[in-house]
């Protein structure tokens, strides 16, 4: 764990059921195999998803209840377990028995680390007291004997695996490139002869057979430590960074030809499923506590977000690796009330669902227990509000099965995609600023760690303001202020928050009485040591109804192409005269890219390469207004 720390509806094609040979299921473990032989199919089976779904997994098994009860029914496909315990100075630790539970009693997945501490038992895993570097120097040191007894305990305890036919995935030296655990203190190269000697006297002393070789990789973010092909069968990153130049682009830049399958070994918040469409991550693995609900301390993910997780029929959870009828109802969807009749026509589908025997005779549909529609693929009326609809499948066996889609249909912000300016993005997480008002609440804008830190939004025209709902990270505000304003410059104050709590809370401010083109959030003083992080910044209102043009329009100041591509010219057209205008280009993430003056009536600015395809805003300030206007850079 660092410091600030996937339904298979089967997705048995003909070709899948034949590189399992196995008849009725795509079961993993076989009873009557070796673990050797149990290990082959599960490497065939993760070879087979890899890139197409999402394996869930939960790090410690005391969350699993927790996890069934919040998704209704649904149990990760992998469970997480670690070693910490086995040393001579601890009290013991039972991770072996509870994993050879875990696959030949539930037909899942196990991954297993190891918080080992100081081998000299002088400190935990943090503790810089043993000093890898002059242990691995002198094998007749006690500090090499200590290290050697230590990873021989943990031998036994996969023999114990071994013999019981169970293959595990084995992430020794977890995170050793954070430089934050003992292992990692005295650099790369004693690391990877830890490593080595770990892995020479596990499968060549003890014999171990049943392993799957996982290292743990920070990709470009620091000192890469990779092993070595030999001795690693899969790459893991921990709390990655899923922008579009973060952890996969550069594991692809890294590993890519290495024949790797690249998996997440431990996030706090449950990886969004829709990420598969660009980053075919393998796994993920939720740590520990931040499964929970962020009432909770520490908690990273709403209940909502949990259940629609763990019912997304990209997301392959336990139920998909035991035999019998698979129920599927579909991805969860968020839909927005265009046309403000407080209604939606939703297409359910439950297409996805399967049967190894016989066939599915029927699909019921409920919503609160009361059948709402029968039949594969049904239209139903839904009001506004959070519904989790549930799907119950009946084959011509007499088997029934059931999954839950979670619909939401909601009123759309009048911010919601709309133009912004930050005052700053905090690096290299993608915490983007377009992610406050995307509509999306797995996604967030987080802020430097500073005060004082603003969100800022161009609503585009003039609006009166009734409502504004934040929905915030566990880095939340203590004091901060809502203000609007008509120009963008001059500011003014329409409510103050002040003495908030700390962690994950929503604040809706309603009954409001303003208005204005331009609203932003103005943070004073932090209620945590991190920054700004908001989810969704939402704004509700009527739109004031004026006879003319916006201020671009007023002031004959247009922009084209709207679209362009690196090497073009974006022109800049001021039909009234410039007056000496200032102009601002930035991209999403609020970084700028070009600013100047506009001189001339027709000003010429020169996108080259240093534009990376995406959306950018420029902003343009004349004597007596300030406006912003949007266009995209293509490939």
């Amino acid at each position: 764990m660092t410091q600030r720390k996937i339904i298979l509806y089967f997705l048995l094609s003909h070709v899948l059921l034949i590189s399992f040979a196995i008849s009725s299921s795509a079961q993993l473990f076989n009873p009557d195999s070796s673990a050797a032989g149990n290990k082959a199919t599960l490497l065939k089976f993760l070879q087979n998803v890899y890139g197409k779904k999402i394996i869930s997994g939960q790090m410690d098994d005391k969350y699993l209840n927790y996890i069934i009860e919040t998704t209704g029914g649904k149990s990760p496909a992998m469970m997480g377990y670690d070693f910490n315990g086995i040393c001579p100075s601890q009290s013991g630790n039972n991770d072996a028995a509870k994993a050879i539970n875990w696959v030949k009693n539930k037909g899942g997945i196990a991954q297993f680390q190891w918080h080992w501490i100081s081998p000299n038992a002088d400190g935990d895993f943090y503790s810089s007291n043993f000093k890898l570097g002059q242990a691995l120097s002198d094998t007749n040191s006690t500090s090499y004997k200590n290290m050697i007894r230590d990873i021989d305990l943990v031998a036994r305890e996969m023999k114990k695996m071994k013999d019981a036919g169970i293959p595990i995935l084995w992430r020794p030296l977890h995170e050793a490139e954070g430089k934050w655990f003992w292992w990692g203190y005295s650099g790369g190269d004693a690391c990877k002869n830890l490593y080595r000697l770990m892995y020479d006297r596990m499968v060549n002393k003890f014999k171990l057979d049943n392993l799957i070789w996982v290292w743990t990789s920070y990709g470009k973010t620091k000192e890469n430590w990779y092993p070595g092909d030999d001795v690693v069968d899969m790459i893991v990153w921990d709390y990655p960074d899923y922008s579009t130049a973060g952890s996969w682009s550069q594991y692809q830049q890294m590993f890519g030809g290495k024949g790797k399958m690249f998996g997440i070994g431990e996030d706090g918040k449950l990886t969004d499923p829709a990420i598969l469409a660009t980053q075919g991550w393998l796994y993920f693995m939720t740590w520990a506590y931040m499964v929970q609900d962020p009432s909770v301390k520490d908690g990273k993910n709403p209940k909502a977000w949990l259940k629609q997780v763990y019912n997304d029929s990209r997301v392959i959870t336990l139920e998909d690796l035991t035999p019998g009828p698979k129920a599927s109802a579909g991805q969860s969807q968020l839909i927005f009330d265009a046309d403000g009749n407080g209604t939606e026509n939703v297409q359910l589908d439950g297409s996805g669902s399967k049967t190894d025997e016989g066939i599915i005779t029927s699909y019921s549909w409920s919503n609160n227990n009361v059948e709402i529609a029968t039949g594969v693929k049904p239209f139903v009326l839904l009001p506004l509000g959070l519904h989790t609809i549930k799907l119950t499948i009946t084959t011509s066996t007499g088997e029934s099965k059931t999954s839950q889609v979670v619909i939401s249909i909601k009123t759309p912000s009048v911010s919601m995609k709309k133009a912004y300016t930050v005052s700053s993005t905090e690096a290299n997480l993608g915490n983007i600023a377009a992610n406050a008002v995307d509509g999306n609440l797995a996604t967030r804008w987080s802020s430097a760690y500073s005060d004082p830190q603003w969100y800022q939004i161009d609503l585009g025209q003039k609006f009166n303001i009734s409502q504004v709902t934040i929905y915030w990270e566990a880095a939340s505000a203590k004091n901060y202020t809502i203000d609007i304003s008509d120009d963008g410059k001059n500011w003014n104050t329409i409510i103050t928050k002040s003495n908030l709590s700390n962690g994950t809370r929503t604040d809706d401010l309603t009954g409001l009485t303003a208005s204005g083109r331009y609203i932003r959030m103005y943070g004073t003083s932090r209620a945590s040591t991190w920054g700004y992080s908001i989810f969704e910044f939402e704004v509700y209102g009527s739109q004031i109804t004026s006879i003319g043009m916006d201020k671009a329009e007023q002031s004959g100041i247009e922009i084209f192409p709207t679209f362009i591509s690196p090497g073009g010219m974006l022109q800049i057209v001021a039909s009234h005269g410039t007056n000496d205008s200032l102009y601002t280009i930035y991209n999403q993430e609020g970084k700028t890219f070009r600013s100047g003056r506009l001189n001339q009536s027709i000003n010429f600015i020169e996108i080259d390469t240093t534009f990376s395809p995406g959306i950018y805003f420029i902003l343009v300030n004349t004597s007596d207004s300030h406006f912003t206007k949007k266009f995209i850079v293509g490939k």
